[in-house]
């Protein structure tokens, strides 16, 4: 659990607190009225305890600020972890704390207003920005056991993730025999589902492929991604929405892919949601939709996150597999033209150096109905892996792809 948490904070934290010139300026309050900025010079101004009052997700926010023991350290409520200790340094009246790669960067840029009590500015990550705010609870900190030896991971260049994949690119048959179940157009469950969205009129006379695109524009044109969001108890379509409801920031790529797939299986597509690893294990992981085309015989990608499916030169849909092998390769790849992070455009170079961190090894379940992945109710978690690696911790390992992507 530890683990799972500091991959979901390193997946959204880099943060800078900024001040201001020599002279005193004035910003604009989140409140819109212009407001004197304190002019901080050293660590020690910012001591104390402050706890976030916006945000742009659904958490509590602690920062405790102690320039004695030279620490800044932060906690998340809605993940559950406590006194996690990021880097920081101070220049140019600004407060400077970092994290993350150049793919999940964020940044907070802060500024504490005269009266020394609150933090006004904004949040940005993916190229969408949000205000944000801190208020100070106390000038003296609270400094606990600092979670170690769970540090933040260390940015791995491109090359060397494409490196890692040719590396380890070899997958065999090793006897195992994986049985999958999809259940399929139980409209009895989904009801509510298809009255509200109209998702009939949605998805009528479409092919698979066809309906796999348009079920994937569905989604992200009714709802945000946002990788800090928890999940809500219950797994399936109409819980995760409800908790988008509560929650319009959005929710995490999990939610987006279990919604994705939960939908098409409804309109009868086999589909899933695929878990996507680094070969480290103390890192984010990414989630997925896979979809099995009849009409093509062959599973396709989907990533609700990014409103993304790829292809390849000659205009054939990929799926993990073989994004994996291509990624490795070097082969040109592209991705449709209106792929998005919420409201932002997202091209085919991004998505390669945020994937890049992802193709290593995949992880899925066996049984996919109403809300499976909460109940766990007949399903077994299998981790597909390359020839040679190990360490995996999943229910089942296996080294045959063709046991893991097998057709349905």
């Amino acid at each position: 659990m530890k683990r799972m948490a500091i991959s979901i904070l390193c997946a959204i934290l880099v943060i800078i607190f900024a001040s201001c010139s020599s002279e005193t300026p004035e910003i604009q309050s989140l409140d819109g009225q212009l407001t004197d900025v304190y002019i901080a010079t050293a660590l020690s101004e910012f001591r104390g305890q402050w706890e976030s009052e916006i945000l742009p997700f659904d958490d509590v926010w602690t920062l405790n600020i102690d320039e004695g023991e030279e620490v800044v350290l932060l906690s998340s409520a809605q993940i559950g972890i406590e006194f996690f200790s990021v880097d920081w340094e101070i220049e140019d009246s600004q407060l400077i704390l970092s994290m993350n790669d150049e793919a999940n960067r964020a940044v907070i840029t802060m500024t504490i207003l005269e009266n020394g009590e609150v933090m006004s500015g904004s949040y940005t990550q993916y190229g969408e920005t949000s205000g944000i705010s801190f208020l100070r609870l106390s000038y003296t900190p609270e400094i606990g056991e600092l979670l170690l030896p769970f540090e933040p991971w260390e940015h791995v260049p491109f090359e060397e993730r494409i490196q890692a994949l040719n590396d380890f690119s070899l997958f065999e048959d090793d006897g195992i025999v994986i049985s999958f179940t999809y259940d399929l157009n139980r409209r009895d469950l989904y009801m509510d589902l298809i009255e509200e969205f109209d998702l009939d009129t949605v998805t009528a006379g479409y092919s698979d492929v066809e309906l796999m695109i348009v079920l994937l524009d569905w989604v992200k044109d009714h709802f945000r991604h946002n990788g800090a969001s928890g999940m809500p108890v219950e797994r399936d379509a109409m819980s995760i929405i409800g908790y988008m409801r509560e929650n319009p920031s959005g929710i995490n790529c999990r939610g987006l892919a279990i919604l994705l797939a939960e939908v098409l299986r409804l309109y009868g597509v086999e589909a899933k949601h695929i878990t996507v690893y680094p070969y480290e294990d103390n890192h984010p992981v990414h989630v997925v939709t896979h979809a099995y085309s009849r009409e093509l015989n062959q599973w396709i990608m989907l990533d609700p996150t990014f409103r993304i499916y790829v292809t390849d030169e000659n205009g054939h849909f990929m799926n993990l597999y073989t994004l994996r092998r291509d990624f490795a390769g070097g082969a040109p790849l592209f991705a449709n033209e209106n792929a998005t992070h919420n409201d932002r455009s997202f091209t085919m170079e991004e998505y390669k150096l945020f994937m890049a961190d992802y193709l290593f090894r995949f992880s899925t379940g066996t049984h996919f109905t109403f809300g499976s992945e909460e109940s766990g109710e007949g399903t077994t978690q299998i981790m597909l892996v390359p020839v040679g690696f190990s360490g995996t911790g999943a229910e089942v390992t296996t080294t045959s792809q063709e046991a893991f992507f097998a057709t349905p």
